[in-house]
């Protein structure tokens, strides 16, 4: 019988024994490690601390390790390293910082369209390989790369239901748009009678800023201000109940987690314009927070959610085996 594949899967510092920090990356590394087990793969995490090329390497070649899925924050991502580590880099993309630091959208690539010239946008990231890229939507940037699949995230983490209300309150999510605009946004909305859930992005420093500007507004009659949550045990804490999922994020988001939940669970989102795939899940977009606030007060009505999340994690997870079967 031959052996089971082997893989390595980095994971930041805190691991998976945190509620506090716990965010899109650990709900997607958390279930795809559950669900490549389940599928007949080893895998074993190692910190980001100990991520060093060098170190990986070696326990690649000594514990003869078929595929290594690198954090994009990594050095590894990059491709350093001898090239044996290299053609056993897995990159999974759940962001585009490799080639737009601000994580704004990546423009059109002059060497990857059709009548233009120029160098490619991706070069940096040695779009030639030898790693193997993981997308989780096809987008123009995406087009750069060689070696290239497209595997979505899932949401089957939380259950198929119907837990929204149209009386309910609007959950707004902070921490992705500028505060001054967002607090413009909640004293508007509540000067109109509307009820708000604010929750925050804590990975940004926006986000952070967020938590402690908006934290004041707890007191307020027509807010229930949800300061941690995880998404694992609290999910209803954030969705049940609720009208609408208001997201406004500038950056460009290659998945987002939160709004696939909140179709998941039933409750509509409402977003930006210009935010990479989370117009994917958006029943409406807007072009500013500003437009998108005048449309809340002008639309008493709720919109229908978008279609859910179409793979499970288990249909997901034998994809990813699939590629690192197919690995030299």
């Amino acid at each position: 019988m031959p052996d089971r594949p082997r893989v390595l899967i980095e994971v930041y510092d805190d691991g998976f024994d945190t509620t506090r920090s716990w965010g899109g990356v650990e709900t997607a590394l958390w279930h795809l490690i559950a669900g490549l087990r389940g599928a007949g793969v080893e895998v074993d995490c190692y910190p980001a601390r100990e991520g060093d090329p060098e170190t990986v390497a070696a326990r690649v070649r000594r514990e003869r390790v078929d595929a290594v899925f690198p954090l994009v924050e990594s050095e590894i991502f990059t491709g350093s390293g001898e090239p044996g580590l290299s053609a056993r880099v897995v990159r999974i993309w759940h962001d585009v910082s490799r080639i737009a630091p601000d994580l704004s959208t990546p423009p059109p690539c002059p060497a990857h369209t059709t009548g233009a010239a120029g160098r490619c946008i991706a070069a940096r990231a040695r779009p030639d390989g030898p790693m193997t890229e993981v997308f989780l939507r096809p987008a123009a940037w995406t087009r750069c790369f060689h070696r290239a699949h497209v595997i979505p995230w899932a949401a089957d983490h939380l259950p198929r239901v119907d837990a929204g209300d149209p009386r309910g309150p609007l959950v707004l999510q902070l921490g992705k748009i500028d505060n001054d605009a967002a607090e413009r946004c909640v004293r508007k909305l509540l000067a109109h009678g509307r009820p708000l859930r604010l929750i925050f992005s804590g990975w940004s420093r926006t986000g952070r800023e967020a938590r402690v500007r908006f934290a004041r507004f707890a007191y307020h009659d027509l807010v229930d201000l949800v300061d941690f949550y995880d998404i694992r045990a609290d999910w209803t804490r954030v969705f049940a109940g609720a009208s609408v999922l208001v997201l406004p994020s500038r950056f460009h988001e290659t998945f987002n987690f939160l709004a696939a939940e909140s179709v998941q669970v039933g409750v509509p989102v409402v977003a930006l314009g210009g935010a990479g795939e989370l117009g994917r899940f958006a029943s409406w977009q807007a072009p500013d927070l500003d437009a998108l606030t005048e449309r809340l007060l002008a639309e008493p009505g709720t919109p229908s959610p978008r279609p859910r999340a179409e793979a499970g994690w288990a249909e997901i997870a034998r994809r990813y085996a699939t590629v690192i079967a197919e690995l030299p």
